[in-house]
């Protein structure tokens, strides 16, 4: 258990540490909306670095808030939308941490306790619906294996890009574990003491995603005319209540139509499940229409096994991206009070380093949620009632 902790401890360290490295050579940021003399930039500057598939040290929009801290709070307090609690100094961090050290160190027992055949069925294979109280294997091949190792592999590239090339790899499986590990110490919201989903997480999809993005196929096949991506909210500390709002964990999905270069069919995942088209505005922009819905309750369906269910809602989207770099979004929900919400990303209102990313969002029941968000990806926040 202590070398756990340790490996955890190590993993947020070095994570918040690499924040602050900075590129041998760093371009002069520049707005997003500019014309073709920034994309002529970017090539030069993407050249110069090592060859990169899914991160590209882009100066505007989402990609330029991507980084260690920006995915483990993101990514680590998703789940948090799905419910009221988010004052996050308040969370339940000491039981929470407790139940997961005892489920990756009892592996045993805590399946035994939930059932071998209830692990296969629900957990591990496709071979369960959430109707039955099952399906969880859902999110553990989706969010962990297909999502979660790509951006295993996109962090590596970041962590390059920044300067720590021999160890980049490493220093990515250290971060993406200190954000999952944060997922399930949350989610766990402090009951003790067996979680058969973490340890499922943790322990089997989250280790083989880092196997299967190493190979040279699996990256091969979604790069180059495929785009798959993050498009991350703006997580934010509202004050003076201390809850951390706008903090979600989203990917993209993108492939080119047959016989067109000017319209794609896309989809997202995690925090929105969306389904749409993409149409070319200009040489590197384009506008997304979507609809899909919204998992804004996680219910424990069975109290025996604590397995859980899905409430789902309509929802729908507007995107506009320059280089699958998200500029604007427009979502209708996004969890359990979270109505319409518009994010705008640096490079889009002012220039440079006075170009923060903005956020207003509409309460479920009435109320305005808003923020500022700095290039770690991280800001300050507030509510209108």
């Amino acid at each position: 258990m202590r070398d756990t902790s340790l490996v955890a401890a190590i993993s947020l360290l070095a994570s918040l540490a690499a924040c602050r490295t900075t590129p041998a050579v760093a371009p002069e940021p520049q707005s997003a909306l500019a014309p073709a003399p920034a994309a002529q930039s970017d090539s030069v500057r993407v050249a110069a670095k090592p060859a990169a598939l899914f991160y590209h040290d882009l100066p505007y929009g989402s990609e330029a808030e991507f980084n260690p801290l920006n995915l483990i709070v993101e990514g680590g307090y998703d789940q948090l939308r799905t419910g009221e609690n988010r004052e996050i100094f308040k969370l339940r961090y000491g039981p929470g941490l407790h139940t997961v050290f005892y489920t990756i160190t009892h592996p045993e027992p805590v399946i035994r306790h939930y059932g071998f055949k209830n692990w296969l069925v629900h957990e591990v294979f496709p071979l369960s619906l959430k109707k039955s109280g099952g399906g969880q294997w859902y999110p553990n091949y989706q969010l962990h294996l297909f999502d979660g190792g790509r951006t295993y592999w996109r962090m590596a590239e970041w962590y390059e890009q920044h300067g720590i090339v021999n160890r980049s790899h490493l220093a990515a499986g250290l971060t993406v574990y200190a954000w999952h590990f944060l997922v399930e110490v949350v989610e766990s919201n402090g009951i003790c003491c067996e979680d058969e989903d973490g340890l499922t997480d943790l322990m089997i999809f989250d280790p083989a995603a880092i196997i299967l993005w190493n190979q040279p196929w699996m990256r091969r096949a979604f790069s180059g005319r495929v785009e798959f991506t993050d498009w991350m909210g703006q997580a934010s500390i509202s004050l003076p209540s201390q809850r951390i709002e706008n903090a979600y964990n989203m990917a993209m999905l993108r492939v080119p139509l047959p016989r067109t270069d000017d319209w794609k069919l896309m989809t997202t995942m995690g925090n929105a499940f969306l389904v749409g088209v993409s149409g070319r505005m200009r040489t590197d922009y384009w506008l997304s229409a979507s609809v899909g819905f919204d998992p804004v309750d996680n219910p424990v369906v069975d109290p025996r096994t604590g397995a859980k269910g899905a409430t789902l809602l309509p929802n729908a989207g507007v995107f506009f991206d320059r280089k699958g770099s998200l500029l604007v979004s427009f979502i209708t929900k996004g969890g359990s009070s979270n109505g319409p919400t518009l994010n705008i990303y640096p490079g889009v209102i002012g220039s440079g380093p006075w170009s923060p990313g903005l956020w207003v969002q509409g309460v479920r029941g009435g109320g305005l949620r808003y923020g500022v968000v700095s290039r770690y990806g991280v800001g300050l926040g507030g509510v209108r009632r």
